[in-house]
């Protein structure tokens, strides 16, 4: 884990990397010389019920040379969604989930007594120091202990001529899971609740959420927390509750890159920049209400860059395409990622 005396800190992020495909970003990625890589899951896709093909996946994703070198050379942590958790779109149902559980944390490094190997789901937390001042990665399971998905079957049906349609109109497609407003609909697990209201209790000048799926996107139609509407809400009064200054969400998941913003009554907007993905690309129009940036429909990285200068500070959010040419920016000050005296 870097540990900078200066005030400032880059992070480089990113997800879907599918390992049957030439990977040349990691060039580019390294080429912005981050202090830290966060792998935001699907780092590669398993998308199996078998246990002899996900232990070959593993195998075949050591083989990627672009890949490993940079993690040989970058430090870094990773989280998993679905396809590297076992199969798309996949939640806790997944019979190979206690296996894979094991098999990430061999993977990523994770020593014999690391709670990462017991807990209900691969979550962790860790924390940097940058010039004084302190920076709290929180990385979240939304696989582990997620219940099923809700779909509306009549959006399922003609899928290809959706598509179609689509690609020959322009106009958004969406897709086919509906929000769930059962209160038992779950995401993280009540272990993993207690476990982040500890952690957003604790003070830290900035706070980087990783999210495998979208937070604050909503009404594409696809995986993200719009489809636990009751569990974003818990995660937004927590928040509020602990008066977590600082938060800004990171995520993955949906093929392209975009920033989306949360309005919090009675508190500041809560940023979502997804990045995905470093292979994969989706390129039809794909609704989202919270929308706040253009739609980066190419291979693309995100860079976070932070200054923590004392008094102040500021966070911009970057997601570069595939040869590193800068797609969107936005910079946010500390000071307007706060809640207000009381």
């Amino acid at each position: 884990m870097p540990r900078p005396d200066a005030h400032k800190l880059r992070i480089a992020f990113g997800s879907c990397a599918r390992q049957n495909k030439p990977q040349p970003i990691w060039a580019e990625i390294s080429a912005a010389k981050p202090d830290l890589f966060l792998f935001l899951g699907d780092n590669f896709y398993a998308d199996t019920h078998s246990e002899a093909v996900l232990r070959r996946r593993y195998a075949e994703f050591r083989s990627v040379r672009a890949l490993q070198q940079f993690r040989q050379q970058t430090p870094h942590l990773a989280i998993w969604d679905d396809h590297d958790f076992g199969d798309d779109d996949a939640g806790g149902d997944y019979e190979l989930k206690n296996l894979n559980q094991q098999l990430f944390c061999d993977e990523w490094a994770e020593p014999a007594d690391s709670p990462r190997r017991t807990r209900q789901g691969i979550y962790a937390d860790y924390r940097i120091n940058v010039g004084g001042r302190s920076v709290q990665i929180l990385m979240l399971d939304l696989r582990f202990n997620r219940t099923p998905l809700r779909a509306d079957p009549a959006q399922q049906q003609g899928y290809a001529a959706m598509v179609k349609q689509a690609k020959d109109s322009g106009q958004p497609m969406t897709g086919w899971y509906v929000p769930n407003p059962d209160p038992q609909a779950r995401l993280l697990g009540e272990e993993q609740w207690a476990w982040l209201t500890q952690r957003l209790a604790e003070p830290a000048d900035l706070r980087l959420i990783g999210s495998s799926v979208q937070f604050a996107a909503d009404g594409s139609g696809w995986e993200g927390w719009a489809n636990f509407p009751l569990e974003r809400e818990r995660l937004v009064q927590l928040i509020k509750t602990q008066r977590a200054n600082g938060v800004v969400f990171l995520s993955g998941d949906m093929h392209y890159g975009e920033l989306s913003s949360w309005p919090v009554d009675g508190g500041y907007p809560l940023w979502d920049i997804t990045s995905s993905g470093l292979t994969e690309v989706w390129d039809i129009p794909t609704p989202n209400r919270q929308r706040a940036s253009v739609v980066v429909a190419e291979t693309n990285f995100g860079l976070l860059d932070i200054d923590l200068t004392e008094g102040g500070g500021s966070l911009t959010l970057s997601i570069l395409n595939g040869a590193g040419h800068m797609r969107l920016s936005k910079t946010l000050a500390l000071d307007n990622l706060k809640f207000k005296p009381v």
